[in-house]
């Protein structure tokens, strides 16, 4: 969900499930693809390993670290439509890390993405 809503530059669906901080980072992004009239292309073809490496507990708060391995096609394309980075026909294998955040005794079922990187 929050990589299509990327990759699609409308974070309107999935901006309730970022920090602000995320969204601010995700948004820029977005926007100098638009700038430069670039169009992103992920494909995800599958998640080979998801794994928690670590969690936290505070007096309000748990964190947990998730490390991700998937499978993906990844391209730009130029506003001509040119390929100017990565292959649309080549699957690489992409490892990030998410961190996730829900306040203690919260109702809502849903967690926080407050941090990404990848590797």
């Amino acid at each position: 969900m929050v990589l299509e809503a990327f990759v699609s530059g409308n974070l309107d669906n999935v901006k309730n499930f970022l920090k602000p901080s995320v969204l601010k980072s995700f948004q820029d992004v977005i926007n100098e693809r638009y700038n430069e009239e670039e169009t992103l292309i992920i494909d995800l073809r599958s998640i080979e390993k998801n794994e928690i490496l670590s969690s936290q507990v505070t007096k309000k708060n748990i964190r947990i670290s998730v490390d991700f391995e998937s499978l993906k096609i990844k391209a730009l394309k130029d506003k001509n439509g040119q390929l100017i980075d990565g292959n649309l026909n080549e699957e690489i294998l992409v490892r990030d890390n998410w961190v996730f955040e829900k306040k203690i005794g919260d109702t809502n079922p849903n967690w926080t993405l407050v941090e990404t990187k990848s590797y």
